[in-house]
């Protein structure tokens, strides 16, 4: 950008500034200038111009320290803000993975819940074709299956058969089949 002249006015004197700013801009800047020196010069009547003017740039200074600490500061919580954000958008992220992963196992298992579903109504199909051919059974086979299952409950059990006897009877028992101890009422 060119550099130019730009004359302005500051408590009645003409000043030339050699700038790159707007007119505008500059010229709103010398009247803010004009304007703390008018100030200073009503608030201690017994100052001079020069003196007004050390304090009007005194009291500049000191706005642009404080604008520069809180500019600081306010740099300083934006990367505060930022280094959160960006941990909040890597958990962000980890957690759409995870949701996406957790989505993922719900198809998965869903496809395969549906599989064994499907498997389950052959198996039913396939289990009441075979149930209409199979022979009925007579009441002596039920009787039968239900004797061997009992003994094969009893057996689990430990079931020991045991057979009354009598000390006044002049007959002996018969012998209990090997590996089984005999017991008798006394």
């Amino acid at each position: 950008m060119e550099k130019k002249r730009v004359s302005v006015q500051i408590d009645g004197r003409s000043y030339v500034v050699i700038t790159e700013d707007d007119d505008a801009y500059v010229k709103g800047i010398a009247q803010e200038v004009s304007d703390h020196l008018l100030t200073a010069s009503r608030t201690a009547k017994n100052l001079d111009t020069r003196d007004c003017a050390i304090l009007t740039a005194l009291d500049f200074c000191d706005d642009t320290q404080r604008e520069r600490r809180r500019n600081k500061d306010l740099v300083e919580k934006a990367d505060q803000i930022m280094q959160h954000t960006n941990e909040l958008n890597k958990k962000c992220t980890d957690y759409r993975n995870r949701l996406t992963d957790a989505m993922n196992e719900v198809t998965r298992l869903t496809k395969r819940i549906r599989a064994l579903e499907d498997q389950l109504r052959t198996l039913n199909r396939e289990n009441e074709r075979l149930r209409k051919f199979e022979p009925k059974k007579t009441d002596a086979e039920k009787q039968f299956e239900k004797t061997v299952q009992e003994k094969r409950a009893e057996k689990a059990m430990g079931y020991v058969p045991m057979e009354q006897c009598s000390l006044f009877d002049d007959e002996q028992p018969a012998p209990a089949p090997k590996g089984k101890k005999k017991h008798g009422k006394h």
